[in-house]
């Protein structure tokens, strides 16, 4: 579908009904959460990251790949197992228990397994804030 303009008129509670193709194309179906920003004159919708790994569902420690998501284990498998088992953290927990040592050593595996990846990702891979990954990044440079 080529960008073209469609209008639609609001109903008399305020609602408009977004055309099925553009729901197609961007993946919005029926509860999918939708943002509303305002502009002097636009309305400007965006639809919230309802991510969840395309291959098993899992909703965290997700590598984003074009318009679909997987998680850090299906990319595990799925390259020959990268990062052994043993080294990928378990759950959230066990992430926030880590020393920032021990976290700069799992920022550097997927640096190095993810080269071309932004500390935005990684820090969504480590369940951290950016902040803190950019922290954990310029610790392993001393």
């Amino acid at each position: 579908m080529s960008d073209a303009l469609m209008a639609r008129n609001l109903d008399s509670l305020g609602r408009i009904v977004i055309p099925i193709e553009i729901r197609r194309r961007l993946g919005i179906n029926k509860d999918t959460p939708m943002e509303f920003f305002i502009t002097e004159d636009s309305i400007i919708m965006y639809r919230v990251g309802n991510e969840s790994c395309l291959l098993c569902g899992e909703t965290k420690q997700l590598i984003q790949h074009k318009n679909s998501y997987v998680c850090i284990y299906c990319a595990n498998s799925l390259k020959g197992s990268p990062i052994p088992e043993n080294q990928l953290p378990s759950t959230t927990e066990d992430i926030e228990n880590l020393s920032d040592a021990q976290m700069v050593k799992l920022l550097l595996d997927l640096m190095k397994q993810y080269p071309g990846a932004s500390m935005k990702t990684y820090a969504k891979l480590l369940k951290i804030s950016p902040t803190y990954a950019y922290f954990l990044k310029n610790k392993s440079e001393e």
